[in-house]
This record gives C-alpha cells, sequence and structure tokens, in this order.
C-alpha cells in the first residue's frame, strides 16, 4: 500500500503523514521535545466528574514493533489505548478500551484533529453519547485517522480493528525473526532480537524522520548504508535499494546528496563520498548473495546542468536519461569521479565527506581527506571484484588497483603523524587531526578506516587504533568520542559548521556513534589475530549497546534518551553522558551488522545460490561465555546452530571460520559448533 506512518511519544505527542514524511503531513511536526504536543486530541470524561482526562495523562506508555499501547486506571475505571496503522491501509487506526473494575461506569470519549493539513477523521463514539459499562464488562471505541475517507473501509469495527493488529504483531514479527540470538547477555539479545532491525525499517529507511528531524528525504548515503542490516534476512529489499540509488547518479558521476520522493527533487552537491557507497553496498550485497545477475542491470542516468565554479549545491528536479548502462559501469563511473587528487596525491574533499560539517576544508578545490582515501580504496578494490563478475567487463583492474596502491602510499608518506593518521588537509595548507593541532588532535575515522579499508600499514594501524583509544575512548563515561580536542567559533581552520555546535555537541567532539562503531568494527577485525584487540572491541560494543546507559536510575537520568533505540550522539563537555538526536540514525543498521558479523561472527555467502550457499561463523565473544545460539531462518529453512564452549580434552572442528553448507529444504538444521576451550 501506500506509505503511511506516525510517530508518536509517552505522553501522546508526534505526527501522521501519507507518502512522504515531510512533504505531505496530516497533522504538524513541532520539533518541541518539551512541551510535545499534538493536533490529535482524545478524551475521557467520567460521569460526575466536572473535566474530561488524556489517555495519556498518568499512563503506562509500551512501544512495540508497530504500535504502542498506552494503559492507566482513574477512579475504578481502566483505559487502554492502542495505536497503529494496519498493514497496507494508510490510516491510523487507534483503539480505545474502557473497562469498569470496581462499579458501573458511566463515560463518554471524544477524539478530534485540529490539523491545517487536510484530512478526514471518523469516531466510533457518538458526539455527546453516554455510554454504560457494567463492573467487569469493557466498552470500545474506533478513532481513524487518514488522507481521505475511502481509507477507512474495512477498520471502522472494534473486532475488526483487533484483527488488524494481530496482523501487524504477525508482520512484524516474521520480518524481524529471521535472525535471532539467544546469548548470556540479556542487553545484546534485546536489541539483536528486533530492536535494531525495528529502528532501521521503521524509522530509517520507510518513515524517514524522528523528533529530531523531519527529513522525508532518501539520503543517497544513509539508505544505502541502512539498506545492510537486511543483507541476511531480506536481501531482496537491499537489491532494490542498490538500484534505485543507481538511478539518481548524475551523467558526470557524481549523485544527488538527498531526494524527496515522489517527485524526486533533491540537492546536487559537492559532497565527495556518497557516490562510493554505491560500490561499497553493491560489492557486499554481491558477496553476500551471490547474484552477480544485478550488475547487468540497467539503469538509466540523472541529467542537468554541472555545478558551476560559484555553486556550492543547487535543490532541482532533474531530468532522467533515455540512456541507460549496467549497474557496473555505474559502479565504475563513480569510482573514476571519485578520483581527484590533491597535491599530497590523496583524494580532494570537495564539499566535504562523511562528515557533513566539515564542508568547508576543501571548499576551494585544494583539501584533501584522509579518511576518503582510505574508503576510496576499499570501493577500487572492490569495484575490481565486482568486475570480475561480468566476463565481458574491460575495465582496466590494474590500473584501478594501481591507483589505490598509490593512494595508500600517499597517506603513508604524508598523513603519518607518528602515533596516528591525520584527518585532513585544508584548502590553505593547515592539517587537521595532528598532534600539534590545538583542536581535532586525532580523529577517529582516519583510524578506523586504516584498517576496514585493508590498505593502512598493519602495525602502523594497531598504533592508529590504540591511540584512539587513548584520547577518544572515556570508558568511564561511556563516551566515543569523534574527535578531540572540539571546535570553537574562533577555530584557527575555517573547517565548515561543525564549529558552530557547542563543544562536546554532535559531531564536535562528542560521541557520533556512526564513527564508534566503526572503531569498534576495526578493533574486532585485528582481533582476528590479536586477541587483546578483540577483547579491547568487545569493550566498545557494550558502551555502544544504549541498553548499557539505562542501567540504573541513575544512568537513566543522565542518558535522558531510550535505552531501546541507537542515539546519533552521545554528549561530551558539560553534558556528559547524555543521549541525543536517537532513532534517526545510521547507527541501528551499523551497530546491528557488529555485533552479527564481528561479535556473534555470522555472515552468509551466495545467499541465493542454492547448493553453494554458506553460513560462516567466526566468533569473537567472551571467554566466559559458555554457551549461545542463533536462529536463522535461510528462505524457508530454520537452522538453529548452537556454539558451545569445549573443554581442553574434548575434540574441536578445524580453524575457524567453520562453514555450514546451507540447503533450502523447508526443514528443521540443528548444528553444533564448537567454541574454543578455555
Amino acid at each position: 500500500g501506500e506509505p503511511f506512518g506516525f510517530l508518536i511519544s509517552e505522553k501522546g505527542g508526534g505526527y501522521v503523514w501519507q507518502e512522504n514524511s515531510r512533504e505531505n503531513p496530516l497533522t504538524q511536526w513541532y520539533c518541541d521535545p518539551a512541551s510535545d504536543p499534538s493536533d490529535e486530541r482524545y478524551e475521557i470524561l467520567l460521569r460526575g466528574e466536572a473535566a474530561g482526562f488524556s489517555p495519556f495523562d498518568g499512563c503506562t506508555a509500551r512501544h512495540g514493533f508497530g504500535y504502542s499501547v498506552f494503559t492507566g486506571t482513574r477512579s475504578g475505571l481502566r483505559w487502554e489505548l492502542t495505536v497503529f496503522v494496519p498493514y497496507g491501509k494508510p490510516v491510523k487506526v487507534s483503539v480505545l478500551s474502557l473497562t469498569a473494575q470496581e462499579q458501573d461506569r458511566e463515560v463518554s470519549a471524544a477524539y478530534t484533529v485540529d490539523s491545517v493539513y487536510e484530512h478526514r477523521t471518523f469516531s466510533s463514539a457518538e458526539e455527546g453519547r453516554v455510554y454504560k459499562i457494567k463492573k467487569g464488562d469493557t466498552c470500545g471505541f474506533v478513532f481513524l485517522l487518514a488522507k481521505t475517507e475511502a481509507a477507512f473501509e474495512g477498520v471502522m469495527d472494534y473486532h475488526a480493528c483487533l484483527s488488524e493488529l494481530e496482523r501487524i504483531k504477525t508482520e512484524w514479527s516474521r520480518r524481524l525473526g529471521r535472525i535471532r540470538v539467544k546469548t548470556p547477555d540479556d542487553s545484546i539479545n534485546v536489541m539483536m532480537n528486533g530492536r535494531l532491525q525495528y529502528q532501521t525499517i521503521s524509522c530509517r529507511i520507510n518513515g524517514r524522520t524522528a523528533f529530531y528531524q523531519c527529513g522525508g528525504a532518501y539520503g543517497f548515503r544513509d539508505q544505502l548504508q541502512d539498506s545492510l542490516a537486511l543483507l541476511y534476512t531480506e536481501p531482496e529489499e537491499v537489491r532494490s535499494r542498490i538500484l534505485l540509488h543507481a538511478s539518481r547518479q548524475y551523467e558526470e558521476g557524481d549523485v544527488q546528496h538527498w531526494w524527496h520522493p515522489p517527485g524526486n527533487a533533491g540537492i546536487r552537491s559537492r559532497y565527495s563520498d556518497d557516490l562510493l557507497w554505491l560500490v561499497y553496498v553493491t560489492y557486499r550485497y554481491t558477496e553476500a548473495t551471490g547474484d552477480s545477475g544485478i550488475l547487468t542491470e540497467q539503469v538509466a542516468f540523472l541529467h542537468s546542468k554541472p555545478l558551476e565554479a560559484n555553486e556550492i549545491d543547487r535543490y532541482e528536479a532533474p531530468e532522467t536519461t533515455e540512456r541507460t548502462d549496467t549497474l557496473l559501469a555505474h559502479c565504475l563511473l563513480a569510482c573514476r569521479h571519485a578520483l581527484s587528487l590533491g597535491e599530497h596525491g590523496i583524494p580532494l574533499m570537495k564539499g566535504g565527506d562523511w562528515n557533513d560539517g566539515m564542508n568547508r576544508v576543501g571548499i576551494k578545490g585544494k583539501g584533501e581527506s584522509v579518511w576518503l582515501g582510505w574508503f576510496l580504496c576499499c570501493c577500487l578494490r572492490a569495484v575490481c571484484k565486482l568486475s570480475l563478475l561480468v566476463p565481458e567487463c574491460d575495465a582496466d583492474r590494474r590500473a584501478l588497483l594501481s591507483e589505490a596502491d598509490q593512494i595508500a602510499a600517499a597517506i603513508e608518506n604524508n598523513a603519518w603523524d607518528g602515533n596516528w593518521y591525520v584527518r585532513a588537509f585544508c584548502d590553505d595548507g593547515k592539517i587537521l587531526g595532528s598532534s600539534s593541532s590545538s583542536e581535532c588532535m586525532i580523529d577517529s575515522i582516519a583510524q578506523s578506516w586504516s584498517v576496514l579499508s585493508g590498505y593502512g600499514n598493519p602495525e602502523r594501524s594497531k598504533t592508529a587504533l590504540l591511540s584512539a583509544e587513548r584520547f577518544l575512548v572515556d570508558a568511564e563515561n561511556g563516551v566515543i568520542k569523534l574527535l578531540t580536542p572540539p571546535f570553537t567559533e574562533d577555530s584557527i581552520a575555517d573547517v565548515g559548521y561543525i564549529a558552530s555546535y557547542p563543544p562536546g555537541i554532535r559531531e564536535n567532539g562528542a560521541q557520533y556513534t556512526h564513527a564508534a562503531i566503526w572503531l569498534a568494527k576495526a578493533f574486532f577485525q585485528i582481533g582476528r589475530k590479536d586477541p587483546e584487540f578483540a577483547q579491547k572491541g568487545r569493550r566498545l560494543l557494550e558502551m555502544l549497546n544504549p541498553v548499557n546507559h539505562s542501567r540504573t536510575r541513575l544512568e537513566a537520568a543522565r542518558y535522558k534518551t531510550e535505552p531501546y533505540a541507537v542515539a546519533a550522539d552521545v554528549y561530551s563537555g558539560s553534558n556528559l553522558g547524555r543521549g541525543g538526536w536517537s532513532w534517526y540514525t545510521g547507527s541501528a543498521a551499523w551497530l546491528y551488522l557488529v555485533i552479527l558479523e564481528e561479535f556473534l561472527g555470522f555472515s552468509v555467502r551466495n545467499y541465493g545460490k542454492d547448493g553453494s550457499a554458506e553460513l560462516l561463523l567466526n566468533p569473537s565473544v567472551p571467554q566466559e561465555w559458555n554457551e549461545y545460539t542463533i536462529e536463522f531462518l535461510y528462505k524457508e529453512t530454520l537452522y538453529v546452530i548452537t556454539l558451545r564452549r569445549q573443554k581442553e580434552t574434548e575434540d574441536t572442528f578445524a580453524q575457524e571460520p567453520r562453514v555450514i553448507r546451507l540447503e533450502n529444504d523447508g526443514k528443521r538444521h540443528e548444528v553444533l559448533i564448537p567454541l574454543s576451550p578455555l
């Protein structure tokens, strides 16, 4: 059905939209978490009381997958308000149940919407009518909100709505239950068994909105990375996202930074990394699924006048070309377009890289990004591997790999600061991320991607990670900073809008969770050969789990955000330990991947190829774990894999990773994998 959704807080605040959360709201998005207003009004009136009350007053709120429930009692009346969107239907359903617990009660109920946007409402509670409820009985009401009255069909009846609610629960359970884990750590179980994927799907992929941002847009780099959380559970969704994003590439090779469906107007910008995420995610997808056919899918381009020299970006609705080319050709074009190197032989930062806030480091065309250099090396290698899957491809792989080697050498020759890699070279020659810098002395992602790219000098990369741990990880307060020290408005270098954030907020010296997860991933990858680094990775992972920020009332009072959703930021400085910008963050997808792949050791190859699909297990769990279980629904076949610690005297399998051949035979397979003995 047509996209439709809503936000709701424990106080009933939030808003409703159809098709696009920014472009087509039904009620107002307020961005006011303090007063938490809403255009919707629910009222319960007890006979004999002068004023009605809201079902959100003094309630207990429970947020499930696809629905929320608000319960409470007052004067012997128990209420339960359940809100949800039926599967495939563009309507918000509110079901209010009132139960007389101690004596007969007379009540009335009302639902109104005061919105400037076009909308229609329905209420099964007749205006002004008093309903008599006998002790122990329940009276139910249905309230509906939609764009048109046609959407009310099939959900105007109380019992029909309850059936639709059960369908929603079943559908989300099916969608989120394809991989389930049971470990000795309940905080991991909670987040991995639904919460992280639900955050990614509902907020990032479908809604593209939250209380802190009413986006509505597809971000080129953002939704591609988000889709990776579905790599092993909904690979077909990842495939469709890849092809969608490829269609937002201009003929010259650059891409729309973001765009608003359905009209698809958006920003043509000078951000330097967006286009490369198409290569990275395509490679990850083909590696996991074996679907080389996607590389020969024909995809059109966008057409518009290239940015003028004095244009930083442009909001436009570009044309779509009649000319098409293969997805592989799009990926090759992206890599070639990104091969714009500066005087040090490192890629130009242009209007910014992954850290949007550093949007002035290279705006004059000279600044270079060390992080982008690592990432481009990674993508050049990936596109060469992709080209091997298409026999007729005539790409000069030797030349592309030579470019990667030269960039890596340029970084080693120019960007090694003695104990870590610098972050960037500014237009005016100033260095970001150097030990001599008074601000941004060290930046996390230049260190982590020296490992994740596979191109950093191994010994230097180890040293760089240890330096990042020393200067950026505040273990006592559970904060993994992006950089330190923060920028100020009086910065000696004109780096961009990052300096307008107060020190210790967002990218400016706080934990930017996205990057913190990359740091943990890098520790795990080195930890495959060095147990000390694996242990450090596990400590970072424990700090990154939002559940662990609210284990006590004191911790919760400091953190101040939801413990069941990843927050984009955890502040340092004067707001030390406080979470910010929750829900609407790509960190949810990355945290899911790192826990699943690096920590629990789960990955799949050739998912789409029956007979050659493989499940690989290469865990990095604590020694004190004696056993854990992963349930994986491979197509229609359930695999229950138990990993159990062995005694010294027991035989063990061959060197890790363990490999399980996957067959889609519809049966239940139970597999026991021995973990290395203590």
